[in-house]
């Protein structure tokens, strides 16, 4: 049945079964280590919790300890899972992250970082979570990409991109994201140690907020943001700072938790959007998709990530919506929103044969709907 664990600077994680509220479990930490963060993975195989002195413990479905892993050299206070749970990202109080393969159930060896990231938040990081979507190197067809945003004490939110080989894939073959043999560079402030399995840069830097940033701001509001970087809208309800926050799989719903010992529950399916690419009946049609099917990710913009309708070409090799992929070359020089690499031009030419697929999929899910609304 569902579980849900929670964890304490006592050093214990307790399993709770949800179907009658009783304690399942309790697991200790190595050296009784106050608990700071507490994760599953999204495959349900692993709990991964970490602590002050750095260090996760890697826990199996039958409870016992798989793996104990000093990993940073100050406190962990946040991890994430990539949404196929190959990547495991920890992070710590002195702004450095890193990034482990963890395919077959970390199978392999956690020595080392395969990507490391120093100084990503000057005084440390407080959360980072992957985006569900991943992407494919159109270049090579073997990269895969992945999203992830971070945020801290630096009052910043960044968005980076994560570029990984999978075991599965001839890791000798060449891609333009992945070094051949390990390598240094740099992102503003922060140094990015790659290796020939995993690399990352960051995107985008979002000034969000006055003070640090938590999951939330501390002064007692909650933002929700575009992938352009765009407040779309500010919550307030509490009486003092937010200090969690939990969204459902569909975003519709944001459940957050104050200091002011009250939980607010907000309902997100009004429409937020400032200059929403999606409007009207086609606003419906998505969510009608969303509900009754799977969308192919090929129809999704990697910078909105909405359903595209006028899917254009960039050089990268990448399709996106031509008004969103626009927006994005108004800001900057021509750089890739997916790999961060300069572009030549940034002329776009049209996907003629998207449009047209895409045009298909929404016909058959207007004729869907209506085979519903006659059968009922």
């Amino acid at each position: 049945g569902a579980v849900l664990a929670s964890a304490s600077v006592d050093g214990t994680v307790i399993l709770w079964n949800l179907s009658n509220g009783q304690i399942s479990n309790v697991i200790n930490q190595e050296g009784g280590e106050a608990i700071r963060a507490c994760i599953f993975s999204p495959n349900g195989s692993t709990i991964v919790s970490s602590d002050d002195s750095g260090s996760i413990c890697i826990w199996g479905q039958d409870k016992s300890l798989k793996g104990h892993v000093k990993v940073h050299d100050e406190a962990v206070h946040t991890m994430a899972f990539s949404s196929d749970s190959d990547i495991l990202l920890t992070a710590c109080t002195l702004g450095n992250v890193r990034l482990y393969a963890v395919e077959n159930d970390f199978a392999g060896d956690l020595s080392s970082a395969d990507c490391s990231i120093d100084a990503a938040h000057d005084m440390g990081v407080l959360s980072a979570d992957f985006c569900k979507i991943v992407h494919t190197d159109p270049t090579d067809k073997c990269s895969l990409i992945y999203t992830v945003a971070t945020c801290g004490t630096d009052h910043y939110i960044k968005i980076w991109r994560i570029f990984f080989m999978p075991s599965n894939i001839d890791r000798s073959r060449r891609s333009r994201l992945i070094p051949t043999s390990p390598q240094e560079h740099f992102a503003g402030q922060s140094t990015i140690y790659s290796t020939e399995v995993m690399n990352a840069s960051c995107v985008q830097t979002i000034s969000a907020h006055g003070s640090s940033v938590t999951c939330v701001r501390l002064d007692k509001t909650i933002k929700i943001w575009n992938q352009q970087g765009t407040c779309l809208k500010t919550l307030s309800e509490h009486l003092r700072y937010v200090n969690c926050l939990a969204i459902n799989s569909d975003s519709s719903v944001i459940a957050s938790g104050s200091n002011d010992r009250t939980i607010v529950v907000w309902d997100l399916t009004s429409r937020l959007s400032v200059g929403s690419h999606i409007t009207g009946i086609r606003s419906l049609l998505f969510s009608l998709a969303v509900k009754t099917s799977e969308i192919p990710l090929e129809f999704i913009c990697p910078i909105t990530h909405e359903l595209m309708k006028d899917p254009v070409y960039a050089e990268d090799g990448f399709t996106y919506e031509r008004s969103a992929i626009r927006e994005w070359f108004s800001r900057e020089k021509a750089v890739s929103p997916m790999t961060n690499l300069e572009l030549s031009t940034d002329e776009l030419v049209e996907n003629g044969k998207l449009k047209q697929q895409i045009e298909d999929y929404m016909r058959s899910l207007d004729v869907e709907s209506g085979a519903g609304m006659n059968n009922s």
